[in-house]
């Protein structure tokens, strides 16, 4: 293997951070590689995420990729029910009903819902999506084994898994998608800052659920077992129709999987010792919290879990990644390009560490709100104070699951107030509410979403420069200041009049700057005297003077 021509982004790891990654610098212009050690695209079904969230799934349509999700073959008619029992032949405690994807309403704070879909559908639906844009090459079999860097670029050390022949690869920048072991950021020296949640154990089986099921409630997408010292065991769906996901909770130490006995977890959530079903794999993971130090040294960038892992109660894991991935590209490219200033990169560690932070610990709260033991012990037991006991948990537990899941403050309600590059305007921060989302055009926040004509949103206004929205009937035109400047510049800028009195309310001011990933940059009612301050301090150059 002989060397690579120097490149502009190198990207380690072609997961679903990395592919996303890609497919977004590609839309921009701005060509990329990735290696990836393993020998094609990931399809195995394992014990891997599958939530997108509604922050997700509006990256996904900015990625042209929405439809692709949508049809991916997971079925929209099942609901999205969890039910808790203490197995499924035994005693019922209690259920949380949602809707089917096909009958479930959009929300209003968004374009798209929350969908469903297992990442062994959704990796190949980002790589063929990147394949056809033609802007990434794509070398499987290749492994990281390290890097140097210096004022120009990065030098990254790897080697052929076919036949351990090593190769130097150059390049301005580099993104470190390698996952929670990240060869780049130990080589780096960042630490890995958390703790250890324990160990589970992960079944892909193949079982008619409903077969087993005795409570005739219909089939659920998810299936949880109590017992008196908590949660101990869940079926989740893979297919949505008889491949699921059988996790066994709890313990603290590793398991020798050869010497496992899953057969009795197995027919113990199933409720009958003559269950039939078969175990198509088997592995072990760690449940952690875990954030980087910081998210970038030097040229070297940090995404998904090579800077975060956290419980996948919540589901927050890939979603955060894919935010990572979306903040990034358009710093990249700003780099790359040569118009964006050296605090873009400071931005990107001020702007993600925290984000990763709060989802990390929300996910550990909900994980530990499942061990807990409080009003549980007569599960098991048949009296009118056991029903009583199940009755209340059940009430408890969907309210948990709902938490979880319904979660839409934790996937728009993030904010990057405290960022070098965004302009504060002095307004209060609406709650940060894991559940309550309330839409702001405050600065740092998410550019909120209207329909402004069927099919197009505001949202759909955001995604490749910077975009300067004039609103209301008596909106400013006075824009020419900063057009001019960007253009001076090297900065792409779009300017947009929208005169519907609704999104000038909804957005608060006349005048709303912003970001390429579609979050606010700054707000005003005129453009400041010193337009050039301004745009300087959003790009990264230099820290906006107060006049």
């Amino acid at each position: 293997m002989g060397s690579i021509t120097p490149l502009d982004v190198l990207i380690v790891g072609g997961g679903p951070v990395g592919l996303a990654l890609a497919l977004d610098l590609g839309r921009r212009g701005v060509r990329s590689t990735i290696i990836e050690q393993r020998s094609d695209i990931d399809t195995e079904m394992r014990a891997k995420a599958s939530v997108l969230d509604e922050r997700t799934m509006e990256y996904c349509r900015l990625l042209g990729v929405v439809d692709a999700v949508a049809n991916s073959g997971y079925p929209d008619d099942l609901s999205g029910d969890t039910a808790f029992s203490t197995s499924l032949n035994d005693k019922y405690i209690g259920r949380l009903r949602m809707p089917a994807a096909k009958d479930r309403p959009v929300p209003p704070e968004s374009s798209e819902m929350m969908r469903r879909c297992p990442q062994f559908l959704f990796d190949p639906i980002l790589a063929r999506a990147v394949v056809a844009q033609g802007m990434t090459d794509i070398r499987y079999g290749v492994e990281c084994v390290g890097c140097e860097q210096d004022a120009d670029g990065v030098t990254v050390s790897a080697k052929s898994i076919k036949d351990g022949s090593s190769q130097q690869i150059r390049a301005r920048y580099v993104v470190a998608c390698d996952g929670a072991a990240s060869v780049l950021r130990k080589t780096l020296g960042i630490a890995f800052d958390g703790q250890n949640l324990g160990y589970s154990t992960s079944v892909i089986v193949k079982v008619d659920l409903e077969r087993y099921n005795s409570f005739g409630d219909g089939k659920a997408e998810r299936y949880v077992f109590i017992a008196p010292e908590g949660a101990w065991g869940n079926f989740t769906t893979i297919d949505g129709k008889d491949l699921w996901r059988f996790t066994v909770v709890g313990v603290t130490e590793k398991i020798d999987l050869a010497t496992l006995d899953i057969d009795t977890p197995l027919r113990k959530a199933l409720g009958r010792e003559d269950a039939e079903y078969e175990v198509i794999s088997m592995s072990q993971w760690r449940r952690s919290q875990f954030v980087a130090e910081k998210y970038s040294e030097g040229r070297v960038f940090l995404a998904g879990d090579s800077a975060h892992v956290m419980s996948p109660t919540g589901g927050h894991g890939l979603n955060t990644g894919l935010g990572d991935a979306r903040d990034l590209s358009w710093i990249l490219q700003a780099l790359v390009e040569g118009w964006g200033g050296p605090r873009l990169i400071e931005a990107y560690n001020t702007e993600r560490r925290p984000v990763a932070v709060r989802n990390s610990s929300t996910s550990s709260r909900n994980f530990q709100i499942w061990k807990d033991r409080q009003g549980r012990d007569k599960v098991l037991e048949t009296s009118p104070e056991a029903d009583e006991q199940r009755r209340i948990l059940g009430e408890k537990l969907a309210a948990v699951v709902a938490q979880e899941f319904q979660a839409l403050g934790i996937a728009l309600g993030y904010n990057y107030g405290d960022s070098p590059i965004v302009v504060p305007d002095g307004s209060v921060a609406p709650p940060d509410d894991a559940e309550i989302y309330i839409q702001t055009a405050r600065p740092g926040h998410r550019a909120p979403h209207y329909w402004l004509e069927a099919g197009k949103s505001t949202i759909d206004l955001f995604g490749k420069g910077f975009v300067l929205l004039s609103l209301g009937p008596d909106a400013s035109d006075d824009k020419q200041s900063l057009e001019d400047a960007a253009h001076e510049a090297g900065v792409p800028l779009e300017c947009v009049a929208i005169k519907n009195a609704e999104v000038a309310d909804l957005y608060q001011s006349r005048l709303v700057l912003v970001r390429p990933d579609g979050m606010v940059a700054w707000r005003g009612d005129s453009l400041p005297e010193n337009v050039h301050g301004l745009l300087d301090h959003v790009r990264g150059v230099s820290t906006i003077k107060s006049e």
